[in-house]
């Protein structure tokens, strides 16, 4: 029986993930170079790669980071902003508590950041606790956010499901345990995701009671 939804943030929620590409591949056309995509979709959902110093890399320019780092991190704090809670995660959310189900949030990303824009989007009341990097001392792909997750709601990995948007996620939802549901994005949606228990385009595409009938035939 399914007794907990672990969310992730980072576009699952909320699409941050085209934003962030899109200014961080802003910034690095302005110094005449390419940020590959590839290379970047790898990272989603992981650790952050040390994005400066790659730039200066093949560039072969010294980067002035507190010259660049507040331009860039405004323009992507905008498009941040501009983006709407994704299509059908309200709606999961006020059902799962009128099943009584238990709601939290594990995601990579530094302290902060989910639960502040979950608290600017009126959500955060939603959730029992939301993890983030700082909370342990791995993050996606290893299990141990999704670890630490079920142990604080007193569940097992069975009895919970996690909503991802990345490979990176599921591999750590699958290998703590649990059934994990793929919400792709934009900038997520060409990854391998056949070990997900189920892929959807949108959560709005499936109520979440018809969700869980399928998950636990």
């Amino acid at each position: 029986m399914i007794k907990a939804l672990i969310f992730d943030f980072d576009g699952l929620i909320i699409d941050t993930e085209t934003p962030e590409y899109d200014s961080w591949s802003e910034l690095f056309a302005s110094y005449g170079v390419e940020l590959d995509r590839k290379m970047w979709e790898e990272s989603i959902g992981a650790a952050a790669l040390d994005i400066y110093g790659l730039l200066e890399e093949i560039s072969g320019r010294r980067i002035e980071r507190d010259i660049v780092r507040p331009r860039r991190r405004r323009r992507y704090l905008e498009g941040v902003e501009r983006n709407p809670v994704l299509p059908g995660v309200s709606d999961y959310i006020r059902t799962a508590k009128l099943l009584g189900l238990k709601l939290a949030v594990a995601s990579s990303s530094s302290a902060g950041w989910a639960a502040g824009h979950l608290e600017s989007r009126k959500l955060l009341h939603n959730f029992e606790f939301v993890l983030s990097a700082g909370d342990v001392s791995n993050v996606k792909p290893d299990p141990e956010l999704y670890q630490t997750a079920i142990q604080r709601l007193g569940v097992q990995g069975h009895e919970a499901v996690a909503f991802e948007d990345s490979a990176n996620g599921l591999a750590s939802a699958k290998a703590a345990g649990l059934y994990c549901v793929v919400v792709p994005n934009p900038m997520t949606r060409y990854m391998n995701f056949e070990e997900a228990d189920l892929c959807l385009e949108k959560l709005a595409d499936m109520t979440l009671g018809s969700l869980l009938k399928e998950l636990q035939r």
